[in-house]
Parts: C-alpha cells; structure tokens; sequence
C-alpha cells in the first residue's frame, strides 16, 4: 500500500508534488534551478484556505483504509516460504 503524506487531489497539492520531485533530483545538471523554481506554477497558485477540515478528512481516509487492510482476508503463504 502507496502511503501518501501530501495527498495529489486538488490543483495546490499536484503543483506542489511536481515541485518537489524538480527539486530533488540528485544530478545537478538535470535538477531545475532557483530560478526556475520561482518560476512554477506553484508559487503564482493562491493557497486553498483549510479551516482545519482538510486535515481531518485526511486522517479519516487513512482510518478507514487501515480497517479496510485489517479486514481483508490475509492470504497463507505456500509452505515452503513458511519457517
């Protein structure tokens, strides 16, 4: 299971994401530069204001797919990989 930390389901969030993923490229070369990093979307986007509901909303979904988990039927593994 894929554990999101920042969730990609709004416009400020994936702009976000895709910042992050330009800015940590390890080979220089390839990494986008400061100034093109002020230059992304993100930072000309204005922030969704949360009064608080987003957070918990969040954390009500990954509840939810924790019991989901706790309830799925867990699989045996064959007999030769058991010790």
């Amino acid at each position: 299971m894929k554990k999101e930390i920042i969730p990609d389901n709004n416009k400020f969030c994936r702009n976000f994401l895709d910042l992050l993923q330009k800015i940590f490229v390890y080979d220089p070369a390839e990494r986008i530069t400061a100034k093109q990093a002020l230059q992304h979307p993100w930072f000309k986007e204005a922030a969704t204001p949360d009064d608080g509901t987003e957070a918990t909303k969040i954390r009500l979904q990954r509840q939810l797919q924790a019991e989901d988990a706790a309830h799925a039927p867990q699989v045996a593994a064959p007999a030769r990989y058991r010790h």
